[in-house]
Parts: C-alpha cells; sequence; structure tokens
C-alpha cells in the first residue's frame, strides 16, 4: 500500500530524527544531562503506580525512564525509532542484570502494540520530536488497558528555532492548553497538566541559548461499565 504525501513526509522527518539519534546514541546519557536534571524521572515515575504493572515507555531512548520503571514494573517494553538507542538500551539493561525489559523498534504514531495491552505509558521529552503529536496522544490511550494512566513529560512553548535543524525537534514545546485538548480529544479523562519547576536549556552551535520550563501531564483511560 503506497503511503499518501502527508504520510511520506511524516515518515522522511521521522527518519530524519531516527539518523540524529543514532548518531548520538552511544553519547547520550552524557548529552542529556546538559539539557535536563536527574529528578524529572522521580517526578514522572511519582505520578502512578507501576509495582507489579505492564508499562510502555515511548521515545525511550537510552532507558532513561525504562530502567526506572524496570526495577518495581512487571514488564516494560521500551519503545523508539533508532536502533542503536535502542542496542545501547539493551546493552545497559543486560550489564544491570534486567530480565524484564524488552526494546521494540517504532513510530510513537503508530506504536506496534495490540489495544489495550498495558497498565501505564510513559514517553518523556520525545513527543515533540513526532510529526504527527495529537495521532501519538491517541495511540497512547489505545494501547492502555481501561484504568491505565498515561504520563507525559515535556518542553512547554519556546522559541529555540535553531532546535528544529540542529536536533531535529518537529515542535517548539508545547502549550497546556493544547495538550489538554489532544488527551481530550483522545478519551482521556482525570487530565492533570503542570509545571515540574525544572528547566530544559540548550545552546546551538552558533551559540544561541534556550530555556524553557518543562510540564508533566496525566490523564486516565476510562473504565468499561
Amino acid at each position: 500500500m503506497f503511503l499518501s504525501g502527508i504520510k511520506m513526509k511524516e515518515r522522511v522527518l521521522s527518519m530524519n530524527s531516527a539518523s540524529y539519534f543514532d548518531a548520538i546514541a552511544d553519547k547520550w546519557n552524557v548529552i542529556r544531562t546538559e539539557y535536563f536534571e536527574e529528578r524529572l524521572k522521580d517526578i514522572a515515575l511519582s505520578k502512578t503506580d507501576i509495582s507489579g504493572k505492564i508499562c510502555s515507555d515511548l521515545g525511550c531512548g537510552t532507558g532513561f525512564i525504562s530502567l526506572a520503571l524496570a526495577r518495581e514494573a512487571k514488564l516494560v517494553l521500551a519503545v523508539d525509532i533508532s536502533r542503536n538507542m535502542l542496542k545501547e538500551l539493551y546493552r545497559e539493561a543486560k550489564e544491570r542484570g534486567v530480565d524484564n525489559l524488552y526494546p521494540i523498534r517504532g513510530f510513537m504514531d503508530d506504536i506496534p502494540m495490540f489495544d489495550q495491552s498495558v497498565d501505564a505509558v510513559f514517553t518523556n521529552m520525545a513527543l515533540h520530536h513526532v510529526e504527527n503529536a495529537k495521532k501519538a496522544v491517541t495511540e497512547m490511550h489505545r494501547i492502555l488497558k481501561p484504568g491505565g494512566t498515561v504520563v507525559i513529560t515535556d518542553v512547554e512553548e519556546h522559541d529555540g528555532y535553531w532546535a528544529i535543524e540542529e536536533m531535529h525537534d518537529v515542535w517548539l514545546g508545547f502549550s497546556k492548553n493544547q495538550i489538554i485538548e489532544w488527551m481530550i480529544g483522545a478519551g482521556f479523562q482525570d487530565i492533570e497538566v503542570s509545571s515540574t519547576g525544572l528547566k530544559c536549556k540548550g545552546c546551538s552551535s552558533k551559540g544561541e541559548y534556550t530555556e524553557t520550563g518543562i510540564f508533566v501531564a496525566k490523564g486516565i483511560k476510562k473504565e468499561e461499565v
């Protein structure tokens, strides 16, 4: 089946992003510390009980969230479009003796998982790299079991246009209203979007400095009657 023009454009952009992250995968654990603080992980994980649950980490990278989830969750399905990021995650998991984490290559707007297959979905600092971010939110709802929780951490709106070219960002952050609208449209309830109090900082190759806030969003998939 042929892809539509829009769909093809989305996939080309996604693969450009994949190539970028493939190139920096072995350095990402160091690079990301320049952008956001380690405690962002604790804020994300505090939003729902993952003990004994099946969790998914979308746009997992080298496992910032995934490896932490694996300490308490029954199973962690870690999804990313970058093969090299997944290789780094697999290597780290193996070194730590983690046996409940499974790296999966896939797109966030077309998640390779069955409907209603996970208890909790996390995505950290990845949604702004997705061309069809609205559909990605809908996909998160699709794969969640009724009563399941989604937790999104990402950047607030900013004007660092250099990030589009140098880091393959598609969105210059998101507004609170935008995220709420997408989550409502996807079918989530009990939606909460707030600032984490943390900042994301970055500098272009030309010395352009950008600093913006990081938000955390939580939503619940309605229980079946």
